[in-house]
């Protein structure tokens, strides 16, 4: 079934941390999901361990992702077993796909 979110309608969700909101776009059959997530300049999601691959693509403006500065544009790849926090360094929006769960270390 084809699965469509639209920028007009998108909502956005608070998260547990400061200055992050979430968009899920779905949840996957082994615990990841795939989401637009927005943060606000100087918010930081925590250091955090990937039970799979990860994705992320950077929407807009700047992030810091384990210690890289990312610009728009910006592409990475995280391994299962990596380890990262995000940092936003201006006010961005990153794409995130993970196969599965991300637990935080911290």
């Amino acid at each position: 079934v084809m699965l469509i979110n639209k920028a007009a309608t998108r909502s956005w969700a608070a998260t547990d941390f400061p200055g992050i909101e979430r968009s899920l776009f779905r949840n996957t059959e082994h615990g990841g999901r795939a989401s637009f997530v927005r943060l606000a300049a100087g918010s930081r999601f925590p250091r955090h361990t990937h039970q799979g691959g990860e994705e992320v693509v950077v929407i807009a403006g700047r992030v810091a992702i384990g210690g890289v500065d990312l610009d728009a544009g910006d592409y990475l790849h995280t391994d299962a077993g990596e380890e990262h926090d995000v940092v936003a360094l201006s006010d961005a929006v990153i794409f995130v796909s993970s196969q599965k769960p991300t637990p935080l270390v911290e």
